[in-house]
């Protein structure tokens, strides 16, 4: 079994990223994902938890040499991680999942909207943690051959 910690939207909020860094350190997390806004706090979680983020960069990160979109294996499941805006996810996610489908990759991890969802859109798992920035993430726990999400807030027990 693996677990993955999932972030988008944290703009700095630096009392949110202090939280995230206690949760991965109560947690038994194996991996801590950043889908961009803004990614410098990607870099500054690395920095607190002392783990490498895997990270994407969104459309308020302006000049940042860190990719707009990726693919990675985890855990021998395909993601693709993006932060959503240039899908057009505010208005509708089949354009994401086609991406993702056309990729190879089982799952699509996405922000932007800044409101958690965790859904199939046809074949492909798609997964808002939400923005960090109010308090909201995700957990990816992977099983077997399952990948079930966990909508969260920093306040739930």
């Amino acid at each position: 079994m693996a677990e993955i910690l999932v972030l988008s939207d944290s703009h700095g909020a630096t009392s949110r990223l202090m939280d995230i860094a206690q949760i991965w350190k109560e947690g038994r997390f194996s991996a801590m994902v950043h889908l961009g806004d803004v990614i410098g706090d990607a870099q500054r979680l690395e920095d607190f938890t002392g783990h490498a983020v895997l990270s994407v960069s969104g459309n308020c990160d302006y000049f940042s040499p860190t990719p707009r979109e990726l693919t990675a294996k985890l855990f021998s499941v395909d993601f693709f991680l993006t932060h959503g805006d240039r899908y057009g996810v505010k208005s509708g996610l089949s354009r994401l999942s086609y991406r993702a489908e056309e990729l190879g990759c089982k799952v699509a991890l996405f922000g932007h909207t800044h409101r958690a969802f965790a859904g199939y859109v046809g074949r492909t798992l798609l997964v808002n943690p939400g923005a960090l920035k109010d308090g909201c993430y995700a957990k990816l726990t992977l099983q077997e051959d399952q990948i079930l999400p966990r909508l969260l807030h920093i306040f739930q027990e």
